[in-house]
C-alpha cells in the first residue's frame, strides 16, 4: 500500500512507554467544493480512537503481528467542512504483551487523501502533527488479567479545559511530534488494509434493575508490581517459573490485631505463596492474631504464574500499615529478593513445559538461598541479605486498585427498595442514587438482559472527586449469589468532576451485569443514562427454528454465545480472554459457516496462524502473543480447518496460500517422531478439560491418530492443486503413522488404546473416550477389526473418563452422525445443554459444571449441528456448487432456517403437520441441485429458482 504524506509518529522520547495515553492533533482548512474523495488511513500502535471535527469515527487496528500490520480506512466525506478542520488520535500504548498483542513500539500514523472538482491533496502524519500526554488516565495501576491487559482508571477532574477533538480547541501548549520511521517501515513492516467488516454497533440499555444496597469493603487490597524487579525489561506475555521472596514490615498499633490475609485470584492469575508474619508461618485464609509492633513479613515465590503482580487482601482490624522493612522511614515499602532460580517457557516441542496441564514447576526449593531468606523471622536477621533485595518503587504498590477484590469482599450494610424512580434509568431518564446512611457505598446492579460485549458509557452529575467503580460479571445464580469470575477483575474506575458529564470507556468487556458502586459519596449522584455500547461482527442472524421449543431456545443461546465471539477474530469468550484460541476456531468457524456465512472472517484466521510459527515451530495455541504455549490438537485443528474452509466457501485462492505453509507444519511435525515412529512432544497436550493423566513431554495417542488424519487431508489437498507426487508421498506417511499407532499404542489384552506414552516407558494409566472418539473420526479404527471399540462409543465402558466440555461434545456429535445416531446427538443437545437453560444461561457454557466462563464460543455447537442436522441440505461440492436435498428423518413436526453460500442464503422450510409431508427450498442461482431423493413418494418437495 502507497502512502504519499505518512510517516509514523510519536510525541515522548520513550518508545515503549507502558500503560500510555497520548493525544495527537492536526487541523488543516479546508476551502474546496464537495469533496468526491475524502479517504483517511489510520493505524496506530497499540490502539486508537479516532475523530474528526469533534465527532469520534472508530477505533483500531485489528490484531495484528510484527511486520504484518493493519490499517483502516475511513470515508469522511460527512464530516468535513468550509474552513477550520480538526484530526484527533488517542493512542494508547500497552507497554507489555497481552493474549491479543505483542508489544513492539509506540506509533501512530495516518493519512487523509481528497479530490473535488478542482483540486486534490493529502495530510499525513509528520512533525506538524502535535501531541500531548492524556493526563486523566492512570498509568501505575492493575490489569484486569494478563489475557486483557491493563484496567482503565480515569480522572475527569483532570482532563483538558475543552474539548480537545474540535477544531476550536486551543492547542498552543501542546508539543510538535517526531517522526520515528517511514511508512512501511519500523517492527510494524509493510501495512495492509484491514480484509474483514468493521464491526457493528448497537446502543443497549439495561433491561433491569436487580438490586439497590449499601456496602462496604472488608478488605483493603495492597497491589504489588514486581516485573520490573525480578524480570526488567521484560516486556512479553510468557508466564514466569521462578523463586524469590517478597518482604515488607506489617505495622501494627492496637492490642490485638486480628483477621485473615488473602490473595486475589489463583496462582496463575497472579504472584502468592505461603507467608510468614515474624515467627509464624500462614497459608491464605488462615487465621491471625498480632501484638502491636513492627512483624516481618515474607512471602514466598515458587510457582508458575501468568504476570508477576500480586494482590494482598488485608482483612486484618483494625488495619496495619507496610513499611519498608530495613528503613521505615523509606518511601518504598517492599522489597523482592531474587529470583533465585527462573525457567524461561519454550513451546519448541523439546523442552519440558511447566503450568498449563502440567502442574509441576521444575523448580528446587532446596536453594541454599531459598534456605537462608526462608530462615529469617525478623527484619534484623533479613538484613544479613540486603544485598540480594530490590527496593519495589512505591509507584509500583497500589491500594485499593483490583476491584474484583473490592467487590467480592464486602459487607451488606442495608438493602434498598427497587423503586421506578431508581428504574427510570432504564428508560434513558435519570436516577438519583440514595445515599448512604451508615458511612459505606452505594451498589447498584443492572442486568442487561444477555451477556453482551462492548464499551460502557455512562452519563452522570456528582461532586468532584466521587469515584465510581464499574465491575461486569455474567451470572447470578439461582439462589441470588454473585458468580465472581476468578481471574477476571473485569473493571473500571471513573473519577468524577464536578456538574454533569459523559465517559465512554476505552476498555472492551463482556457482561450481563453491571455493578456500579459510588464511593462514600459527599453529595447527590445522579445517573443521567448507562449503555452498552455493544460490538461484535456483522452478520445476518440465522432464523433456525423448529417444532422442540427446548432445541429453538438452545439453537438461540448457541447462536447469541457465537456472535458474541466474533470479533475482528474468532475470540474463545466475550468477558474473561477476548482470544484467538486456534484450536477453538474450527468450532467458531463451522457454526458461522452454517448460522452466519461470515466466511472472510474464517479465512482472516485461519491465515494469521502460520504467522506466529516463530513463537513456536508446533504453531502456537493462540495468537498474537509471545506466550510460549503450544498445543499439538490446535495445530491439528487449524490444518482440518483449512480443508473445511475450502470445502464450504470453494475458495481456491485461499487453497493456494495456505499450502505451503500447511505442508512446512506436516514436515515439522514428522521431525517430532522417536524411532518406533510416533510423535513425542513437550507441549500442551491438551485434549478436553477432563482429568485426562496425558504425558506433557511424550506421546498422546490421539495426537497421534489427528497427525496421521492431516497427512490424509493434505494428500487431498495436494491432488486438488495437482502436485500429485506430494499427494503420493503425504499418503503413505498417513499409512505409516497409522501402522505406528496400532503397532505401538493398542492393548492387545485389554482390546483399546492407551491414551499416552510418557517419556519413560510408562503408560498412561487413563482410558477415555476421547482418545478413541478421535481414533474414529480420523480413520484409524478399523470397522472390521474394531467394530467392539466402535460400538463403545455409543456406550463407553466405566473405566474411560468421560467427557469434560461441551467444545469435546462436538466431537462425540460428528462421530454419532457418522454412526446414523442423530437421534442421539438431538438428545444429548436436550439434555446438557438444557440443564444450562434451565439455571438460566443466556449464553453457553465453557464447562458442564459451573464454568469460569459463562459465555464461550467453543460450546456453540448446537448452532451449527441443528441447522446441520434438521434443515435438510447437504452440500455435495465445494462453495455449495451442488446440493443435496434430504429430508431428515426425525421426531420433529417442522423445521426452517436458511444456509448461507457465497451464492447466497439457501432457505429451506419443511412440515409433517398436513396430511403429506412438505419441503420448499429457495435455492441461489449458480447452485446445483442433485436430483437423488426429489422424487420421494412420501414428501412433496418444491424447488424454488432464484
Amino acid at each position: 500500500m502507497v502512502w504519499n504524506a505518512a510517516s509514523w509518529i510519536w510525541g515522548p522520547e520513550e518508545r515503549q512507554p507502558v500503560n500510555e495515553r497520548i493525544r495527537f492533533r492536526r487541523t488543516f482548512e479546508w476551502d474546496g467544493g464537495e469533496p468526491d474523495l475524502a479517504e483517511l488511513k489510520i493505524s496506530a500502535d497499540s490502539r486508537y480512537r479516532l475523530w474528526v471535527n469533534g465527532e469520534e469515527i472508530g477505533t483500531g487496528p485489528i490484531r495484528s503481528t510484527p511486520g504484518h500490520w493493519y490499517f483502516d480506512t475511513y470515508d469522511i466525506r460527512p464530516q468535513l467542512r468550509r474552513g477550520r478542520n480538526a484530526i484527533a488520535v488517542e493512542v494508547w500504548h500497552y507497554g507489555h504483551s497481552n493474549y491479543q498483542y505483542i508489544e513492539g513500539e509506540a506509533g501512530l500514523i495516518a493519512e487523509l487523501a481528497w479530490t473535488d472538482r478542482t483540486s486534490a491533496g493529502t495530510i499525513g502524519t509528520d512533525a506538524a502533527w502535535l501531541w500531548k500526554r492524556a493526563a486523566a488516565y492512570e498509568r501505575n495501576t492493575v490489569k484486569r488479567n494478563v489475557n486483557l491487559g491493563w484496567m482503565e482508571i480515569y480522572d475527569a477532574a483532570a482532563e483538558e479545559d475543552g474539548d480537545w477533538t474540535t477544531a476550536a480547541f486551543d492547542d498552543a501548549a501542546w508539543s510538535v511530534s517526531a517522526v520515528v520511521a517511514a511508512a512501511d517501515a519500523g517492527p510494524w513492516g509493510e501495512l495492509r488494509r484491514r480484509p474483514i467488516e468493521t464491526l457493528a454497533e448497537a446502543v443497549l440499555r439495561p433491561v433491569h434493575v436487580t438490586a439497590i444496597r449499601e456496602v462496604v469493603p472488608t478488605c483493603k487490597v495492597v497491589s504489588v508490581n514486581m516485573r520490573e524487579n525480578f524480570f526488567p525489561g521484560e516486556r512479553d506475555a510468557n508466564s514466569r517459573v521462578f523463586s524469590g521472596f517478597l518482604a515488607s514490615m506489617l505495622r501494627t498499633v492496637a492490642p490485638v490485631t486480628r483477621g485473615t490475609i488473602s490473595f486475589a485470584h489463583t496462582p496463575w492469575n497472579g504472584v502468592q505463596g505461603r507467608f510468614r508474619i515474624g515467627e509464624s508461618w500462614y497459608a491464605a485464609g488462615d487465621d491471625i492474631d498480632l501484638p502491636p509492633g513492627d512483624h516481618l513479613f515474607l512471602m514466598e515465590i515458587g510457582a508458575v504464574h501468568n504476570d508477576v503482580i500480586t494482590h494482598i487482601e488485608l482483612r486484618l482490624t483494625p488495619e496495619p500499615t507496610f513499611v519498608h522493612p530495613f528503613s521505615p522511614e523509606e518511601a518504598a515499602s517492599f522489597v523482592t529478593f531474587g529470583p533465585f532460580q527462573a525457567m524461561q517457557p519454550k513451546a519448541d516441542g523439546h523442552t519440558l513445559i511447566f503450568g498449563g496441564v502440567e502442574k509441576r514447576t521444575g523448580l528446587d526449593p532446596d536453594l541454599p538461598q531459598l534456605a537462608a531468606v526462608r530462615g529469617c523471622d525478623t527484619a534484623e536477621a533479613l538484613s544479613a541479605f540486603r544485598g540480594w533485595g530490590k527496593d519495589v518503587p512505591p509507584e509500583a504498590v497500589m491500594v485499593d486498585h483490583m476491584i474484583y477484590s473490592l467487590m467480592l469482599r464486602k459487607e451488606t450494610l442495608r438493602r434498598l427498595p427497587v423503586t421506578p424512580a431508581a428504574e427510570r434509568l432504564l428508560h434513558g431518564a435519570a436516577a438519583t442514587l440514595p445515599a448512604p446512611s451508615e458511612g459505606g457505598d452505594i451498589e447498584l446492579i443492572l442486568d442487561f438482559g444477555k451477556v453482551y460485549v462492548g464499551v460502557l458509557e455512562l452519563e452522570l452529575s456528582a461532586p468532584e472527586g466521587t469515584v465510581i467503580d464499574a465491575y461486569g460479571f455474567e451470572y447470578i445464580r439461582p439462589d441470588e449469589t454473585i458468580y465472581y469470575t476468578s481471574g477476571c477483575n473485569n473493571a473500571f474506575r471513573y473519577r468524577a468532576r464536578s456538574g454533569r458529564q459523559r465517559y465512554r470507556a476505552w476498555s472492551r468487556m463482556g457482561l450481563r451485569y453491571l455493578m456500579l458502586t459510588v464511593r462514600q459519596p459527599s453529595g447527590p449522584v445522579a445517573l443521567h443514562g448507562v449503555q452498552l455500547r455493544q460490538t461484535s461482527y456483522p452478520v445476518t442472524q440465522n432464523a433456525f427454528r423448529c417444532s422442540d421449543p427446548l432445541l429453538n431456545d438452545i439453537f438461540e443461546i448457541s447462536r447469541h454465545t457465537a456472535h458474541m465471539c466474533m470479533e475482528d477474530t474468532f475470540v474463545d469468550c466475550p468477558t474473561y480472554e477476548q482470544v484467538f484460541w486456534v484450536g477453538d476456531c474450527r468450532i467458531s468457524a463451522l457454526v458461522s459457516y452454517r448460522a452466519f456465512g461470515a466466511y472472510e472472517l474464517a479465512r482472516h484466521c485461519l491465515t494469521m496462524v502460520p504467522r506466529g510459527r516463530g513463537q513456536s515451530p508446533l504453531l502456537p495455541a493462540l495468537l498474537p502473543t509471545d506466550w510460549q504455549a503450544a498445543i499439538p490438537m490446535w495445530t491439528f485443528s487449524w490444518l482440518i480447518a483449512c480443508k473445511e474452509y475450502v470445502d464450504y466457501s470453494g475458495d481456491t485462492d485461499f487453497l493456494l496460500e495456505i499450502w505451503p505453509h500447511i505442508a512446512q507444519t506436516l514436515e515439522t511435525y514428522r521431525s517430532f517422531l522417536n524411532n518406533r515412529g510416533l510423535l513425542d512432544t513437550a507441549s500442551w497436550n491438551l485434549l478436553d478439560w477432563a482429568p485426562l493423566q496425558l504425558p506433557s513431554a511424550g506421546v498422546v495417542t490421539a495426537q497421534q491418530a489427528l497427525l496421521a488424519y492431516c497427512h490424509r487431508l493434505a494428500a487431498e489437498l495436494a491432488e486438488a492443486l495437482g502436485a500429485r507426487e506430494e499427494a503420493i508421498e503425504l499418503t503413505a506417511w498417513h499409512e505409516r503413522l497409522r501402522r505406528a499407532l496400532r503397532d505401538e499404542l493398542y492393548d492387545a489384552q485389554a482390546k483399546e488404546y492407551v491414551d499416552g506414552v510418557f517419556r519413560d516407558g510408562r503408560v498412561s494409566p487413563t482410558r477415555s473416550i476421547q482418545t478413541h472418539l478421535l481414533l474414529y473420526l480420523t480413520g484409524c479404527l478399523s470397522e472390521r477389526e474394531d467394530a467392539s471399540l466402535i460400538a463403545s462409543l455409543l456406550n463407553p465402558p466405566a473405566h474411560w473418563e468421560r467427557i469434560g466440555t461441551p467444545f469435546f461434545s462436538f466431537y462425540l456429535f460428528e462421530a454419532l452422525e457418522r454412526l446414523g445416531r442423530p437421534d442421539l446427538i438431538l438428545q444429548r443437545i436436550r439434555e446438557d445443554w438444557g440443564r444450562m437453560l434451565r439455571h438460566g444461561a443466556t449464553t453457553t457454557w465453557e464447562t458442564f459444571g459451573e464454568p469460569r466462563s459463562q459465555a464461550h464460543a467453543w460450546s456453540a455447537g448446537p448452532a451449527y449441528m441443528l441447522p446441520h442436522l434438521l434443515l435438510g441440505i447437504e452440500r455435495t461440492a465445494p462453495g455449495f456448487a451442488g446440493i443435496r436435498i434430504a429430508p431428515p428423518e426425525t421426531e420433529l413436526a417442522w423445521a426452517r432456517g436458511f444456509v448461507p453460500t457465497p451464492y447466497g442464503r439457501i432457505d429451506c422450510a419443511w412440515s409433517r403437520e398436513g396430511e403429506r409431508a412438505t419441503m420448499r427450498v429457495e435455492v441461489p442461482a449458480g447452485i446445483e441441485v442433485s436430483p437423488e431423493g426429489l422424487d420421494r413418494p412420501d414428501w412433496d418437495i418444491e424447488i424454488v429458482r432464484l
